[in-house]
């Protein structure tokens, strides 16, 4: 028999199941968003062991509440980064800033790429152009980038520091349909150095171990992309 929950029930470790919770917090909040997939649910529910729901669903709508990239970098959930990744997010954040996108105030839960995940979109637009994510983990972010039109820009790739076109043209990523599937949506085909790449959009252009050192490299790379100029030319 399901259990009765109520605003005054205790989130404990073993009494109700993981599915009973998620089920009353979809009812009690709108667009509620940390759904079971691959565990990022159950790691929210962790968090909130010995409060009670109403206190669960009170601390979500601080958290939904938009604030700066440093107050949001100092609730405790995110003592889990160290303190050279929020120096890179930071400086991050400020330089995409100057190419007209931003994280919105808020850092939402990470589905399958981390505990939590930091967007960056256009801002002042209706359509949400994504420029770059934050993947936070454990132990370490990963920085990624979403590029179209690669052969565009083929030239400035060719040139760049090998830390950037590595992430281009290195293995990690590519396409491993078998059979290859005609006009894949999912696919993206560039030349670089002559040799044509196939990759898959869905874990492509992610840069491991981002640091300050990097940062003007990740920041030119957006803005050949996402400059004016490179807008007005694509």
């Amino acid at each position: 028999m399901a259990a009765k929950l109520n605003e005054n029930t205790v989130i404990s470790e073993v009494a109700v199941s993981p599915e009973s919770y998620r089920l009353y917090f979809r009812k009690a909040i709108e667009g509620f968003s940390p759904e079971v997939y691959c565990g990022t649910f159950h790691h929210w529910l962790n968090m909130n062991i010995g409060k009670t729901l109403k206190e669960a669903i009170d601390s979500y709508y601080i958290m939904k509440a938009p604030k700066s990239m440093g107050d949001r970098l100092a609730e405790k959930r995110f003592d889990i980064i160290s303190k050279p990744d929020k120096s890179f997010i930071l400086a991050f954040s400020d330089d995409i800033a100057n190419l007209g996108y931003a994280f919105g105030g808020n850092i939402g839960w990470g589905a399958c790429w981390g505990l939590y995940m930091i967007i960056y979109s256009k801002v002042g637009v209706k359509s949400k152009q994504v420029a770059a994510r934050i993947f936070i983990r454990e132990n370490n972010i990963v920085l990624r980038l979403f590029f179209n039109n690669i052969d565009k820009h083929a030239g400035y790739i060719e040139n760049a520091p090998e830390h950037i076109k590595s992430v281009f043209t290195g293995a990690h990523g590519d396409c491993s349909c078998n059979p290859k599937k005609e006009n894949c949506k999912m696919r993206k085909t560039y030349t670089i150095d002559g040799k044509c790449i196939e990759k898959c959009s869905g874990v492509v252009f992610e840069f491991h171990q981002p640091d300050m050192a990097k940062l003007p490299d990740y920041i030119g790379l957006l803005r050949e992309f996402y400059g004016k100029k490179a807008n007005t030319a694509s």
